[in-house]
């Protein structure tokens, strides 16, 4: 029987695939979201989640649907113009004609792997509230997620990139009040739609229509707090949301603290339980197969070996099943000699 060889070159190519960094949409579990040492849990809150702008331009009525997935990619039911395959936070918006009518006016990816498609990276950002708005004493977790696009009327291509706070509520499931996205089409008073001509910074004509959320008296978990260009970047464009729910809440048991760990079991502790015995295998894994790669190798260059040969201690590795049934059978002699009774013996 031959076996093939190791090169180095070959050796050194499986190596460096072994070694390789995981991309970050691998990295970014939602059931292992790890800031400053905490461990968060976001399973809770997968699936679709949405809410509902409205917005009048040039006397028209705009409705626009911003649907998140922090979990996974987003699916739509259905047939009609959707968000690509990879998009995590996709907007909708529709030119209503009627109480039952209205056309798509537009669809932006806004976050999501979306290079193959003219966007960039999912790259995703965790902070603690407690970090970035340290004044206002929120807890819980910002989490930006990038990739997005979107071309302009005059077909200039800009980034999008969303900006989630998840904000501690331990009454708070995160998916209280969240409005019905097939229900699209709530009209408006006349007396609202004056309101909002009326509200409009007299000093700047040129601001853009408010966008309101529909449902919001329903008090939502997710919250929907604009939708504007980044100051620090004239290119790219943010959508804002809140999103309150008890899974980002810190336990006092992970703190040190010294509680008992009652105010909410969002947050653990990272690398406990099957997090360290994961990395004890990953790390035993490639270990093992560093010294088996590079054994081949030296034995290779050193010595010619070829198939077994090629391996470090191959002898030994060949004679593992013989020294396996060895021990079986010595176990279980040992065990039907201390299964059988004492009596006499001839003399």
């Amino acid at each position: 029987m031959k076996f093939s060889t190791i090169p180095y070159a070959d050796a050194a190519l499986l190596l460096s695939l072994l070694l390789a960094p995981l991309p970050a949409t691998a990295l970014f579990d939602c059931k292992r979201i790890v800031s400053d040492g905490k461990l968060f849990n976001l399973e809770g809150l997968k699936g679709p989640h949405s809410v509902v702008t409205s917005q009048i331009e040039g006397g028209l009525m705009h409705n626009t649907t911003y649907t998140v997935d922090i979990c996974a990619p987003l699916k739509k039911k259905g047939k009609g113009e959707q968000c690509k395959n990879p998009t995590r936070v996709c907007a909708i918006r529709r030119l209503i004609k009627g109480d039952t009518v209205d056309e798509i006016d537009g669809v932006t990816n806004f976050a999501g792997e979306l290079g193959p498609y003219g966007g960039g990276p999912l790259d995703p950002e965790v902070w603690r509230l407690s970090k970035v708005e340290p004044e206002s004493e929120k807890k819980g977790l910002r989490i930006v997620l990038k990739g997005g696009f979107g071309d302009t009327e005059s077909h200039v291509r800009r980034k999008k990139q969303t900006v989630i706070d998840f904000v501690c509520n331990k009454d708070l499931d995160g998916t209280e009040g969240e409005y019905d996205s097939e229900d699209k089409y709530e009209a408006r008073a006349e007396d609202d739609k004056n309101e909002d001509q009326d509200n409009k910074d007299g000093n700047d004509e040129n601001a853009p229509p408010k966008e309101v959320q529909l449902g919001i008296e329903k008090n939502p978990s997710l919250v929907f707090d604009g939708y504007s260009p980044s100051k620090d970047d004239e290119k790219l464009d943010v959508l804002h949301l809140t999103w309150s729910s008890k899974y980002v809440c810190e336990s006092k048991a992970d703190d040190g603290s010294g509680g008992n760990g009652d105010e909410d079991d969002g947050a653990q502790k990272p690398g406990s339980h099957w997090g360290a015995f994961t990395w004890i295998v990953i790390l035993v894994f490639l270990g093992t197969a560093a010294y088996l790669i590079f054994g081949s190798w030296l034995n290779y260059n050193r010595y010619g070996a070829r198939g077994w040969d090629l391996l470090p201690h191959g002898d030994t590795i060949r004679d593992i099943p013989y020294l396996l049934k060895d021990w079986a059978r010595r176990v279980l002699n040992t065990v039907q000699g201390s299964g059988s009774r004492g009596g006499y013996s001839a003399v």
